[in-house]
């Protein structure tokens, strides 16, 4: 059996583990909330159980084989909100400077900002911003 010394690094442990992660989304997710902009997303809403959902997909993208997304289809729970691609723009902006508030390496950043940008279909409307 392989311990946790046999294991090569990944990008969880570059960031500083499952608690640093927490941290990193918990305030994420308190400057979403109270965005002006897409902050009704989250009204009436389970903070912790959408922090729970955060944590769990980040960390099954930062470190895949030791952690899984157990939660519902992203498409299934985003479609029908209705988010169009300025508001999904909205969130990556806030994540990057939540990010970089938090001094996370920058190619992380972009790593994680691009794995996230390839989740804008499945989660927008097949629109964008109106003028």
């Amino acid at each position: 059996m392989a311990s946790d010394l046999d294991r090569a690094p990944d990008a969880l442990d570059a960031l500083g583990g499952e608690a640093v992660l927490r941290t990193l989304l918990d305030d994420f997710l308190e400057r979403v909330v109270h965005d002006r902009i897409i902050g009704f997303f989250f009204e009436g809403r389970d903070r912790e159980r959408i922090l729970d959902r955060e944590v769990q997909l980040a960390a099954s993208r930062l470190a895949p084989g030791r952690h899984t997304y157990g939660g519902r289809p992203l498409d299934a729970v985003h479609k029908p909100l209705n988010i169009n691609k300025g508001h999904f723009r909205r969130r990556l902006a806030i994540l990057r400077t939540v990010l970089r508030d938090h001094g996370v390496d920058e190619a992380l950043v972009e790593d994680w900002l691009a794995h996230e940008r390839a989740l804008e279909d499945l989660v927008t409307a097949a629109h964008d911003c109106v003028d």
